[in-house]
């Protein structure tokens, strides 16, 4: 019988199951942040370089991230709006189901307002799906209603209404990010055209305080357009260059 073991008293201070460093949704504890500080850091020139790129490669994915979850929390409230809104049209008469569509809707289009422009088109048309899908499904139910009774009008009207309010938010669904990306890109469009301008009026006013300046100091007359000349020449040179 061999008399060799293996002993393994742990880590001091460590208990089964709880982490030193990380919570269980993953965030850090107190001591894990101490410990952060005193992480690695890379010293070499290179090193840097590339610790900073990764940094806003890490920058760029958090904020993906964080407007991807506004999208998703926007149609998850969407949905519930759905729901609310079909709800409150089979019996109008109910306060407390008028007031639960107010509050679902409301909710809906604030969480909506915080997503950009073309993930508003994608919220909408997840939305309009959805509520397309309710409609067909609420439909197919009066359908078999009808069956046992055709001649009932109450139900043919209601099917009818069902069926209409199903195509229509399925048409809008279709087109919703289409519509949410050339509203995009007009927006882009005049925030490029505006900067421009602003550019143009910045350089008009430098262009101009700089020929007075150098007139004023030389008594030679220069006029905007050589100073314009000069900056265009200046900037093929650089470009040459480098």
């Amino acid at each position: 019988m061999s008399n060799d073991y293996i002993y393994h008293y742990g880590i001091k201070g460590q208990k089964w199951g709880v982490r030193r460093y990380q919570n269980e949704d993953g965030s850090l504890t107190a001591a894990g942040k101490k410990r952060e500080k005193t992480a690695y850091r890379s010293t070499g020139i290179r090193a840097a370089l590339a610790r900073r790129s990764n940094e806003k490669v890490d920058s760029g994915f958090k904020k993906w991230k964080k407007n991807d979850n506004r999208k998703q929390d926007a149609i998850d409230l969407g949905k519930k709006a759905n729901a609310a809104r079909i709800a409150y049209e089979k019996d109008r008469k109910n306060k407390d189901l008028k007031k639960a569509y107010k509050t679902a809707n409301r909710d809906y289009k604030r969480a909506l307002r915080k997503n950009t422009t073309y993930r508003k088109g994608v919220v909408r048309q997840e939305v309009g799906r959805d509520a397309s899908r309710k409609y067909l499904s609420e439909a197919k139910k009066v359908e078999k209603q009808l069956k046992n009774d055709p001649k009932n009008r109450a139900l043919q009207k209601e099917y009818n209404r069902l069926m209409s309010t199903h195509d229509v938010e399925r048409a809008q669904a279709r087109r919703a990010v289409d519509v949410a990306s050339k509203r995009s890109r007009r927006i882009a469009e005049a925030k490029r055209q505006t900067t421009l301008a602003l550019k143009g009026a910045a350089a008009a006013i430098i262009i101009g305080a700089g020929t007075k300046y150098v007139a004023d100091r030389t008594g030679i007359d220069i006029s905007s357009e050589q100073v314009q000349d000069w900056i265009k020449k200046g900037r093929k040179a650089y470009q040459f260059i480098y």
